[in-house]
Order: C-alpha cells, then structure tokens, then sequence
C-alpha cells in the first residue's frame, strides 16, 4: 500500500508540468486565460505506447519483428506521428505553425525515451520484458522530456519557475525519506529487487531529472533577467497577441517618480531587447501644458479609450512583464501627427533613471509582482496609504 502511495505522488509531481498554467497572469480578470492542456497526463499516457516503438531497430529480435510482423511496422511508423504530437500539444500557440522545429523535438523526445529504455536493458532489469514496467519507462522519460520543454515555452518569471523547482524537490525530499524509513533505496541491484523497487526508483529519478531541468531553466533566465530586464520571449502568461506592435494601444503598468504605478493606455513607438519605448495617455486635464501633451478626441478612439485624452509626448520606457492587454490600435491621424509634427521627446537626463528599472524592481518582476505602491492606494503627494474615509449617517 505504501509503494502505491508513494508511486502515486510522484506520477501526480511528474504529470502536474504537462498540464501548465502554474504561471498566473498578473491581472486574471483582464488577460486571457493561460494555456492548460488538462488532457495532456492521459495523452502521454497513451502515446507513450508507441514513442520507444524505434528501440527495435536496436534490438535482434525486434528487427525480427519487424521483418516479419506488419503490425511492429505499423508501429514503427506511427511512433514519430504520435511524438510529433505530443510535442505539439505542449507547445504554445506562437510555435505551433513551426513543424520544422516540431519535428526536432520530436525526434529528441524519441531519442531520449529510446536512451531511458536501452540504459534500463543494459543494467540488466529483467522487469522490462513485462509491459507494465515498460511503459512506466517509457511514461516517466516522456512525461519529463515533455515538462521541460514546456517550462522553457511557458515559464516566464524565473523565481516563480524556482518555486515550482523548490516544489518539486521538497517532493523528491519527502520521497527519498519515506523510501528510507521503508528501506527501499534508489539504486536498486536488478538481481535482487522487485519489480516494485525498480519502479519507484525510476520515478523518483524522472522528479529529479524534471525539478533539476526546471531550476536550470529558472536561474539562466534570472540572469538575464536581472541583468538586462524581461524579455520579449517567451510571452507572459495571459497576454495574445505577444509581442505588442508597433502602433499599438495596450494596458501598461507605468512606474513613476515617486515609486507609483498605476494601469494606463500607452501607445507602442518601439521595441528594445529590455523594453518597450512608450507614450503614456491620461484622463487628467493637461490643457495648461499643451506644449507637452497631445489633445486625444473620443471621436478618433472609438474602441480603443472610453472618455476625452491627453497623449504624453515624453517618451517612457515599459518593461515587457508589465503590459496587461490590448486595447487596439493608434488611430492613423494621430499616429502621422507623431511622425511629423508632434514633439515627441526623450526623458531628460536631469530628472535621474528610468522608475521602474533598478534591481529591487526587477527583483519584484520576476515574482510576477510589482515593486512600489498602486497610485489610487496613496495619497497625492504623501508616503502614506490612503485610509478608508467613513462618512457619518444621516439620522
């Protein structure tokens, strides 16, 4: 009973990266929904059949088999179908049109599962003649080729991905203790064990190869993270369509002086590796500072903004993390009056670095959170938060 328990949670640690989605966006009830495939543990279980199918060609009596059997060379041909497949069900939306690259992790999915199930034979497991141990190789060398692959295509903040690594370990941790405490042992001799034993040691392994795949994956992209910024790729969770355009009207989070952010329509002028170079709109009148802001009609904007404008024509700098969604396009109009007569221009030097872009905040990104205070939480011009006001009934 102990063993099926133990089998049972590191099938469930191994199956919960097929399924994604452990990434929330940053503002659920305005970005899309992530990407879930909530039938992808029972996919793999069934193709999982078929991906150690090439293992034959490496085998005499599967050669055999293959001269002989029409089925085994059904097989043989439907094994990179169903990887192709696979593969595909847990790519994202932006990489489903690329088959050529499809195709490559297909043939490295089928390659390491073919690896697993030869290195399992030449240790000599007398157990992998019977089906059920077979596939459970095949199962656990699938399903963690597949997980990392898709926390490199959807994991996006990287300590978020470091938790899911810690999650994963404290998982592989428990196990290790309670298979000591019942003396099995992680290096079964195949002479000497169960089926059993041989089993539960494969899986523990695949956790560990899955949690270590995902805290590499976490820490390379926290470099570069911290060091120049979230990147355009992969996409944020909930955001479509990624990247934004040029001329594009999406929510943003601009972070200002003061260490405040607040939700706003930008308008997308252009794209660096770091960044999005932006102009921000607000509601709030500026008509005594038209030298610097822009007059935006409502008639123009119909579909993209809800009331009257001012464009800031003082160019902002956006992190990717901190686009929300897309509210539609610059109207054309406006957008030819940039080009030519507006005077966009560039923060000056003298009011210090771009908000938003020291360490503390980039640390905070990567937490899919946002260092500072939401403006409509604080007072204007006070450090404080703003405390609930409590008007007196009327008797």
């Amino acid at each position: 009973m102990q063993a099926v328990l133990l089998g049972s949670v590191l099938l469930v640690c191994l199956a919960a990266p097929l399924v994604g989605a452990s990434q929330r966006p940053r503002l659920p009830s305005r970005r899309c929904t992530p990407e879930r495939s909530a039938h992808a543990p029972f996919a793999v279980a069934f193709g999982c059949w078929l991906v150690p199918v090439p293992m034959a060609l490496l085998l005499e009596d599967g050669r055999a088999d293959l001269m002989h059997s029409w089925w085994a060379v059904a097989m043989l041909m439907a094994s990179p179908v169903v990887a192709f497949a696979l593969v595909r069900m847990v790519a994202p939306q932006r990489l489903k049109r690329r088959r050529l690259l499809l195709a490559a992790r297909a043939a490295a999915l089928m390659a390491a599962v073919v690896a697993v199930e030869m290195a399992a034979l030449d240790a000599g497991v007398p157990s992998l003649s019977v089906v059920g141990p077979l596939l459970t190789v095949s199962f656990a060398a699938t399903a963690t080729v597949l997980g990392v692959l898709r926390v490199v295509d959807h994991g996006y903040f990287p300590l978020v991905l470091l938790r899911t690594a810690a999650k994963q370990a404290l998982v592989a941790g428990g196990t290790w203790y309670w298979m000591h405490r019942t003396g099995a042992t992680l290096t079964p001799d195949p002479a000497d064990s169960t089926t059993t034993a041989q089993v539960l040691a494969l899986l523990w392994w695949s956790v560990v190869a899955l949690s270590s795949g995902c805290a590499l994956v976490a820490v390379a992209r926290l470099v570069r993270w911290l060091r120049s910024g979230p990147p355009a790729r992969p996409a944020p969770p909930g955001v479509a369509p990624w990247p934004p355009a040029v001329g594009d009207v999406w929510m943003a989070e601009l972070t200002h002086d003061d260490n405040t952010y607040k939700e706003r329509p930008v308008v997308v002028l252009e794209h660096t590796p770091g960044f999005v170079r932006v102009l921000g709109i607000t509601s709030v009148d500026k008509s005594d500072r038209r030298r610097g802001y822009l007059k935006l009609h409502m008639s123009e904007w119909k579909g993209v903004l809800t009331k009257d404008g001012w464009l800031n024509l003082e160019i902002a700098q956006v992190p990717y993390c901190d686009f929300l969604w897309r509210r539609g396009e610059c109207p054309d109009p406006v957008w030819d009056a940039l080009c030519t007569k507006a005077a966009v221009r560039e923060r000056p030097a003298g009011r210090g670095p771009t908000p938003g872009f020291t360490f503390r905040h980039r640390l905070w990104s990567a937490m899919n959170a946002h260092a500072g205070r939401d403006s409509r939480n604080v007072h204007a011009g006070s450090d404080n938060r703003r405390r609930r006001v409590w008007t007196r009934a009327k008797v």
